[in-house]
């Protein structure tokens, strides 16, 4: 199979300066580079190329070197081998073709050079195990150990061996993310290897599950995914009794909000419906930052609301709470509480923006002394302005002289 005309089609003028450019420093020193993995997939596809992944037979470093010409700029690099380089304004994810050894489940792998084809062999599902020659003799070339080609025509996902799962547990992840994103099934044999290593899941680091979380979130349709995961059993396996409620996953089916971020909504979504304990011992298992673990203790503010609340009580139990905080529960209890989404909504479209008109300076002016008085004075008239709606500056400021006559 040649993808020649994939590549000119797919790729904006930019891309393809940029492949043929590190193509071009590959062939200086006589090695071998590839597009590999997720960008010929999309490519044989039709989809548009977003992330350039390229392999080349070699250390990176040493492509690098031959390139003399000042146009490839170096970002990043990692222990692997690989690095993220900038060439006419283009990202590409450089990494040296090699196999990997698992010593443990769920570790990290080491890594030895190797030949494309063993590169190919160590990926995570025959889709992704595909490369493309760039250089000028061979151009669009496609290389297919693992009938990748095949599981992309009949919609699969598939490992590449019966262990994948199990030498590397974030895959259920991928495989969810994959069969969401391109709306493909689990090969048969791919699905029953799954189950039986998704208890692998517990032993991943708290870090590198809530990494593979925060890419499900972005996905476009992550509430399916995150069905999906929740179906395999990979939130129990990070927690016996992380339970996802439907209404959670209806919020992340039919999140649209441009200011919120997904990755919050989504991780807030999930343990919404849990109590306080369950959340916090998840909070502590993915290692969440202070923000969002304060965020996710801060969800009992919303179980307090009551139909019979002032305007004033919804503020305070409400003010200081995230976007995401109060979307997320907005959207919830649509369907479980109808009263504490009107709520929510009342405080977002009015009691947010509602503040006063006088100023400490004000209240000095009229001779209250400077002090803590003046904060308490102010907030009894956000109060009652956040009740009564209709006080006028004049109001205000007599408001403020006749809380200060009954302290004295």
């Amino acid at each position: 199979m040649n993808i020649s005309n994939q590549l000119h089609e797919y790729l904006s003028a930019d891309q393809l300066k940029a492949v043929k450019s590190v193509s071009a420093a590959a062939s200086a020193i006589d090695k071998r580079v590839f597009l590999v993995g997720g960008a010929v997939r999309d490519l044989i596809l039709g989809r548009e190329i977003k992330d350039i992944d390229m392999a080349v037979e070699c250390y990176p470093r040493e492509l690098l070197s031959s390139s003399n010409d000042g146009l490839i700029k170096v970002i990043s690099s990692s222990e692997f081998e690989t690095v993220k380089i900038e060439i006419y304004g283009q990202i590409i994810d450089l990494s040296m073709t090699r196999c990997e050894r698992y010593v443990k489940s769920g570790s990290l792998p080491q890594v030895y050079k190797s030949r494309i084809e063993s590169d190919l062999s160590r990926r995570d599902f025959t889709i992704n195990a595909l490369a493309a020659h760039v250089d000028s003799s061979k151009w669009g070339e496609i290389l297919d150990p693992h009938n990748g080609v095949q599981d992309l025509r009949m919609g699969l996902i598939k490992v590449l061996h019966h262990q994948s799962f199990t030498d590397d547990p974030t895959r259920i992840f991928r495989a969810a993310r994959y069969a969401t994103r391109l709306s493909f099934e689990l090969e048969k044999t791919t699905r029953e290897s799954m189950i039986q290593a998704v208890v692998g899941i517990g032993g991943l680091s708290g870090t590198r599950i809530l990494s593979e979380l925060d890419q499900v979130f972005e996905e476009i349709n992550s509430g399916n995914a995150l069905e999906n995961l929740d179906e395999w059993g990979a939130f129990k396996a990070i927690h016996p009794k992380f339970d996802i409620s439907t209404a959670a996953l209806a919020v992340l089916k039919n999140f649209d909000s441009v200011e919120a971020s997904p990755n919050v909504v989504g991780l807030l979504s999930l343990v919404y419906g849990l109590n306080r304990d369950v959340r916090k011992e998840i909070g502590v298992r993915l290692k969440l930052s202070s923000p969002l673990s304060w965020q996710i203790s801060n969800i009992d503010r919303f179980y307090q609301l009551r139909p019979d609340m002032k305007n004033s009580e919804i503020y305070e139990k409400l003010n200081g709470l995230s976007l995401e905080s109060l979307y997320v529960a907005r959207s919830i209890s649509s369907s479980t509480n109808v009263e504490a989404s009107n709520q929510i909504n009342l405080y977002l479209n009015d009691l947010a923006d509602i503040s006063i008109s006088v100023t400490g300076n004000d209240l000095i002016n009229l001779g209250i002394p400077e002090g803590p008085l003046v904060g308490t004075i102010l907030s009894s008239i956000h109060e009652k302005l956040l009740d009564d709606h209709m006080l006028s500056r004049k109001e205000q400021l007599e408001l403020a002289k006749n809380i200060w006559t009954n302290t004295m």
